[in-house]
């Protein structure tokens, strides 16, 4: 009986924690830019946070380089100066990991290059000195 309540324990644990990520934030991070825009025209959030580390969509779009579905969210009224809780915003991110059409698409867009992190850095400085990331092997 012990056994059959930790296993139970455990499977609602992992069902209701389960996956953070959105169906739209899956979608911007797969590049499928038709299905932003049908999320995002049913009424999904283009500026809701999602994910381990709690990013708006944009900031996922940035982080897979996937210049299209961020276009797809600045259309549907995504802010292109949200920032996540350490006030890193889509812009310092695509700066940092060098990514020149994703910081031309948000500064074309209304990326403010001036806004700061909780660090006093701003865009430039994550363009100066690069940015990690497991994923690309970014840093400078």
């Amino acid at each position: 009986m012990r056994r059959l309540l930790l296993l139970l324990v455990l499977i609602l644990g992992c069902t209701v924690s389960g996956n953070k990520d959105s169906a739209l934030t899956d979608a911007v991070r797969a590049g499928d830019v038709a299905t932003v825009r049908t999320l995002c025209a049913r009424g999904a959030d283009p500026n809701t946070p999602s994910g381990e580390n709690g990013w708006p969509p944009l900031m996922h779009a940035v982080h897979k380089n996937q210049l299209g579905t961020a276009a797809a969210l600045l259309d549907a009224g995504a802010d292109p100066n949200a920032a996540n809780d350490r006030g890193m915003s889509a812009l310092m991110m695509a700066s940092g990991y060098g990514q020149r059409d994703m910081v031309a698409l948000l500064l074309r867009r209304g990326a403010n290059a001036r806004l700061t992190d909780r660090n006093g850095e701003a865009a430039i400085d994550y363009a100066l000195s690069g940015m990690t990331d497991i994923d690309a092997f970014t840093y400078l």
